[in-house]
């Protein structure tokens, strides 16, 4: 089947969560949370603990067996993502993951050198380097989003940017604002100086799988629990910055490049399921493109451009429809580039209202600061706590989702 649009009942099918009877009666729009698993990782993860829940490695079957599944879901994951198994650490989360990460660079922080962070980041991506910052005597540098618009500015940028900098710190997409950031150009700019970037691409791979082999950076994090599989962070480093780190391993496995970062082995079956993800993206290449002469990485890139267009679609489907409402979206209110993940706020009710007028009506969208608490200061949110609506998108929603969200925040205006 040749396709320029996803199918979504063939999605939908894929994911056992829609024969349940609550998730069938619910537009869940609290994907940026966390997503709904697809069945090919349920399948991986039932059977590990099922056949061979046990300490993986050894001489016997059930141990080798165990080993073999774990190596399978890491090997699956690099190859998802076009790069080297042992430039990739799985951490129980991405928080976790740079707390980890910023311990490791502190022989790269000094007290002459300077970190710069955004405010529009979730707050992994901030207190980690803020922490690291403190310890170090090293100077923490803010890139301030523009209060009006919520957006990176790269000529801000350009005037932290110094020979002094050593890390540059910055999601690719934010949790509440959605606009896809120009990483590409920080990168270069970056390099040129000489110091290392760390993107936080938590809420821009459940929308857009990441391109780690051409975007290059020296770090990247992501959620794979909102990547449609288990709870996990993954984290890529390249050659260049893990070599300059200082290990937070056991001493006696200095030798393996994807222990270095390993401060505590996640669950073994979650890691054993990530082979599930593969399956997924196969099968859905093999539905949607005639061909099957590409790599996963090629694969995965073109069926996720199918769920990005998908989801752009549906995103535009709620912007049109709101767009005369008495509310402020966050970021741009169109869909050229942002991702679907929209956060907004009314002038006539609280986010808490808009949140549970949704969920009488079965329709999951939370409200909050999202760990985003900076950035919501900064754009003048008076009270944090109620925070922002947030709606958020994954592949598996459609139009009658939009729709039903749609309805009641006409109806609450």
């Amino acid at each position: 089947m040749l396709s320029n649009h996803l199918d979504t009942d063939f999605v939908r099918a894929s994911f056992p969560t829609f024969a349940e009877p609550l998730a069938a009666k619910t537009a869940f729009f609290e994907n940026a949370g966390g997503s709904y698993v697809a069945g090919a990782v349920l399948d991986k993860l039932m059977h590990f603990y099922r056949v061979n829940k046990v300490q993986p490695y050894g001489e016997c079957e059930i141990l080798k067996t165990a080993g073999t599944q774990m190596d399978a879901g890491r090997q699956t994951m690099a190859d998802l993502l076009g790069v080297p198994v042992g430039n990739l650490t799985l951490g129980a989360s991405t928080t976790q993951n740079f707390n980890t990460l910023a311990f490791a660079c502190a022989s790269l922080v000094s007290s002459g050198s300077e970190v710069i962070v955004t405010d529009q980041d979730h707050e992994a991506n901030i207190g980690a380097w803020e922490r690291l910052c403190q310890r170090q005597g090293a100077t923490l540098k803010t890139w301030s989003i523009n209060p009006e618009t919520c957006e990176l500015e790269l000529d801000d940028f350009e005037k932290l940017l110094s020979p002094k900098t050593a890390v540059v710190c910055m999601t690719h997409s934010s949790n509440i604002v959605g606009t896809i950031n120009p990483v590409e150009e920080v990168i270069k700019k970056a390099r040129a100086v000489g110091s290392k970037v760390i993107i936080d691409g938590v809420s821009f791979a459940p929308h857009q799988w990441p391109d780690i082999p051409t975007l290059q950076p020296d770090a990247y994090a992501f959620s794979s629990y909102k990547t449609y599989a288990t709870h996990l962070g993954v984290m890529y480093v390249a050659d260049n910055l893990l070599k300059a780190i200082d290990p937070q391993c056991h001493y006696f496995n200095h030798g393996y490049p994807q222990k270095l970062l390993d401060s505590a082995g996640p669950d073994h079956a979650a890691i054993a399921a990530l082979d599930g993800l593969g399956d997924y993206f196969t099968k859905s290449y093999a539905h949607h493109f005639d061909t099957d002469n590409l790599s996963l990485y090629q694969k995965t890139q073109k069926v996720s451009g199918l769920m990005h267009a998908h989801e752009s679609e549906l995103c535009s489907q709620l912007l049109e429809g709101i767009n005369d409402l008495p509310i402020r979206i966050y970021g741009r209110n169109t869909v050229d580039g942002r991702e679907a993940n929209v956060a907004l706020t009314s002038t006539k009710k609280t986010s808490a209202a808009l949140s549970k007028a949704l969920a009488e009506k079965d329709i999951a969208a939370g409200h909050g600061h999202f760990y985003a608490l900076r950035l919501l200061q900064k754009a003048g949110v008076k009270d944090t706590d109620d925070g922002v609506l947030r709606i958020s998108f994954s592949h598996y929603n459609n139009t009658d989702d939009v729709d039903r969200v749609i309805s009641v925040l006409r109806s609450m205006h």
